[in-house]
């Protein structure tokens, strides 16, 4: 006898993510198109924790800059005190947020190696800051939309989960061979990600 399993994967994917990224060149909207269409990204923090007191500390974290419909370029992360990058972040503000391309695919789909320079990397830098009130809604559903099982962990209040953001002060964009590009804020603000 022979059984037949089937796996169905539910994949949120944007129109933009869809079409591709934008041309080469155009560093500003290749920052948002890749922040965009990535869930998670690498936070560095400066460690407050011994051994590596001062020494900079790397942790992955899911992120979103908006619902899939709707990008901000603003990343907002939902955090917990007992997280040690929280705490380190509790002291130092300063941070940045690396986000690579090969996370949507397209890199694999062109044969790239993480590593190449076509595969786009993007730095975000700057200070994380918990979420004003007035914006608590908006973080949560650009959090949840993308990251469901977040809802779960509102629930365990032990933790004391809330929603925070970067105030994004500097972009470094990595998209091609011959080094990589600063963008300003301002740019990348008001770039579309499409």
């Amino acid at each position: 006898m022979y059984v037949l399993f089937v796996t169905f994967t539910v994949v949120v994917v944007s129109a933009a993510a869809a079409a591709g990224p934008p041309p080469h060149g155009d560093y500003a909207a290749t920052a948002r198109y890749v922040v965009h269409n990535n869930n998670w990204g690498n936070l560095a923090s400066v460690s407050t924790h011994q051994p590596m007191k001062g020494k900079p500390f790397v942790d992955v974290f899911s992120v979103s800059d908006g619902p899939v419909d709707n990008s901000t370029g603003v990343p907002y992360f939902f955090f917990s005190p007992l997280d040690v990058t929280v705490q380190d972040l509790m002291v130092n503000p300063n941070s940045s947020l690396s986000i690579s391309e090969v996370q949507s695919g397209y890199c694999a789909s062109q044969k790239w190696d993480p590593e190449d320079p076509r595969c786009a990397k993007i730095v975000l830098s700057g200070k994380v800051v918990t979420v004003p009130e007035d914006e608590t809604d908006f973080a949560m559903k650009s959090l949840f939309s993308r990251h469901p099982i977040m809802e779960d962990w509102l629930k365990m209040e032990s933790h004391k989960f809330y929603f925070a953001k970067m105030e994004v002060q500097d972009v470094f964009v990595l998209d091609f061979f011959g080094g990589a590009q600063i963008v300003s804020p301002e740019d990348y603000f008001k770039a579309n990600p499409n």
